[in-house]
């Protein structure tokens, strides 16, 4: 029971999880569960001449709660003009200090009397050119007396300012993290500076470097050079060192770009004349220009004896084809020795399979038997099916007729219809004598 109408106080309770406004109670409460009981008293107004009041909030079959309110509806400070500044600096010098506010005089008004209500100031001077936005918007700052009272963020080392509250340190690129400069910069004015941290001082020599417009690009390129290597990316014609990573060129891949399948001396379409030449003259001493390297050496090539290549005794091999008119392949082998990098690897020789490769004619005759005979085959198995399907429907109904037929009751009566094939007549004069 609340002692005055003035003074309201507002119950909350919760348990399991659950908040009740304003609730008498809760309901779902197990044994030797927790309950949070959370009471707001409020006093808007001073009433009355009395300076306190107490009353008790009671939970039935639990606790008592006295409580007692005082109230200062006034201040010493207020009565006490030694403590009053007039027209104070704080106020600018347009109001009095009194009980650390200002209390304006009647021309002015802020809360440090800084605006004057004789000349009529509209927020025509805190729109923002650029965007047309009133000190930043709603949510970063407000117009006071023609200039932006920016609205700081209820955060720890958020900050914003500017003449129209459109700086701050915490709008700027992100990485996927979502970490402000990717954590390898300051946020200045939406701007990332990488040349300082990310509290905003000057980085030391020996503190990474990075660069780009979220500060996530390192621009060291250690990460771009093998082990056991001085080169970026493997050199400049396999890749370039980008954001601490190497992008590679065509026809390369790996983390250094090392790798490269095609190229050096595995670059099938290096050998094509050779390859060619060889199979057509069967010969390869009239292929002696046309089968050497970049470096004018000469490439054993050799057409093999049986009709393939046996790649199983080749060792390390990379097989290549050249298409022909016929649209047959002739197949070679690259036998090589790896003797570190693609472009390190040795050529030992070329072996070309005898009779290319050709895609097998289809056989008519047997596409034309299995046409017909997959016919036969449907129109067989659809006899037997309906044969069988006749035979069960027969015996179904036969075996129905002899169940009928053994149920039946005939009549063994004779029919009046009936007569008798013979007929007797009695001779009259049978048995006399004569």
């Amino acid at each position: 029971q609340l002692p005055i109408h003035s003074i309201e106080a507002v119950v909350s309770t919760q348990s399991t999880g659950e908040l009740i406004e304003s609730g008498q109670g809760c309901s779902g409460v197990s044994i030797e569960e927790d309950v949070d009981f959370e009471i707001v008293i409020k006093v808007p107004e001073c009433v009355g001449d009395k300076p306190s009041y107490s009353f008790t909030i009671e939970v039935p079959g639990i606790a008592t709660i006295p409580v007692e309110i005082d109230m200062i509806c006034t201040c010493p400070c207020e009565d006490d003009d030694s403590t009053i500044e007039r027209n104070s600096e704080k106020c600018s010098g347009s109001g009095d200090l009194i009980c650390g506010s200002c209390q304006c005089h009647s021309s002015t008004y802020g809360d440090h009397c800084q605006c004057n209500q004789t000349t009529e100031v509209s927020n025509e001077k805190c729109i923002n050119p650029d965007n047309g936005y009133i000190c930043g918007g709603d949510n970063n700052g407000k117009c006071i007396c023609g200039e932006c009272e920016c609205i700081q963020p209820n955060r720890n080392n958020y900050m914003r300012w500017g003449t129209y509250c459109e700086c701050s340190n915490y709008e700027c690129p992100r990485n996927n993290d979502n970490e402000i400069c990717s954590n390898n910069g300051y946020c200045f004015c939406g701007v990332c500076d990488c040349q300082k941290t990310k509290d905003g001082t000057d980085k030391k020599p020996s503190d990474p470097k990075f660069t780009g417009d979220d500060c996530g690009c390192p621009m060291s390129t250690e990460t771009c050079i093998a082990p056991g290597k001085d080169i970026e990316c493997s050199g400049p014609s396999n890749g370039q060192c980008v954001c601490g990573e190497c992008q590679c060129e065509q026809d390369h891949f790996g983390q250094y770009c090392d790798i490269c399948p095609d190229c050096g001396p595995l670059n099938c379409t290096l050998y094509t004349d050779c390859v060619t030449c060889v199979y057509n003259t069967k010969k390869e001493s009239e292929c002696m220009e046309e089968c050497k390297d970049v470096e004018g050496n000469k490439i054993p090539t050799m057409l093999s004896t049986d009709d393939r290549v046996d790649t199983s005794k080749l060792g390390r091999h990379k097989q290549c084809s050249i298409p022909t008119d016929d649209d047959c392949d002739i197949i070679f082998y690259l036998h090589y020795e790896d003797k570190g990098t693609s472009i390190q690897r040795e050529l030992l020789q070329i072996l070309i399979d005898k009779i290319p490769d050709c895609p097998t004619e289809p056989n008519i005759i047997a596409i034309v038997a299995g046409v017909i005979g997959g016919i036969l085959g449907i129109g067989i198995l659809l006899l037997i099916l309906w044969k069988i399907y006749t035979t069960i429907v027969d015996k179904r109904e036969y075996k129905k007729f002899l169940e009928e037929r053994s149920k039946a009751k005939w009549n063994t009566g004779l029919s009046p219809l009936y007569k008798a094939p013979t007929t007797n007549y009695k001779n009259p004069v049978y048995s006399k004598v004569i």
